[in-house]
């Protein structure tokens, strides 16, 4: 029974914080990198210019590759940063939203713990598991386009939640036991 159990709970752990996940990425997709290929018209292939000094028509071509080159860069370039600067609040939502989703998630399995017979308490454990995962899921998305404050205030909140609820289910054990 006890390796059923524990099925039980890693496979409810797995299928719901992928659940979470797929979520987000469903109702808050993710921005689409550019990708220079099909953003800007294929150039005209490279070609060594080795170019007298007297070749004027040589320069000329060569100037103007270059010129070409160098616009189709800054072109790309400009998409590249409005894409970051996009990726970076998609991060930062993720960050807040995975957060939001994995605090309930893990109270809901926190409040499941308590209603169930102690022979089937993998699943809300599992629950639980789900509700934790989505919240590191969301600090590694969302670590470098969140502020420092904002990470403290959410860690303190879960750290609050988790370590409080430890403490308490410990209690309430040790109070059977007895």
């Amino acid at each position: 029974m006890k390796i059923i159990n524990l099925i039980l709970g890693l496979g409810t752990a797995i299928i719901l914080g992928s659940l979470i996940h797929f979520g987000i990425r469903a109702f808050h997709p993710e921005p689409k990198r550019p990708d220079y290929s099909q953003v800007y018209p294929k150039a005209a292939p490279f070609r060594e210019y080795n170019c007298d000094k007297a070749d004027l028509k040589c320069i000329s071509d060569r100037d103007e590759y270059y010129e070409n080159e160098r616009i189709r860069q800054e072109g790309y370039e400009k998409q590249n940063k409005v894409y970051e600067d996009a990726l970076r609040v998609y991060n930062r939502d993720v960050f807040i939203i995975a957060n939001i989703v994995g605090v309930l998630v893990f109270v809901a399995g926190f409040t499941l713990l308590f209603k169930t017979a102690i022979a089937s308490q993998s699943v809300p454990i599992g629950i639980m598991i789900a509700g934790l995962y989505s919240i590191i899921y969301g600090y590694v998305r969302g670590w470098n386009s969140t502020n420092d404050q904002m990470k403290f205030f959410v860690g303190l909140v879960i750290a609050l939640l988790v370590i409080g609820g430890s403490i308490w289910l410990i209690e309430r054990y040790s109070r059977k036991t007895r």
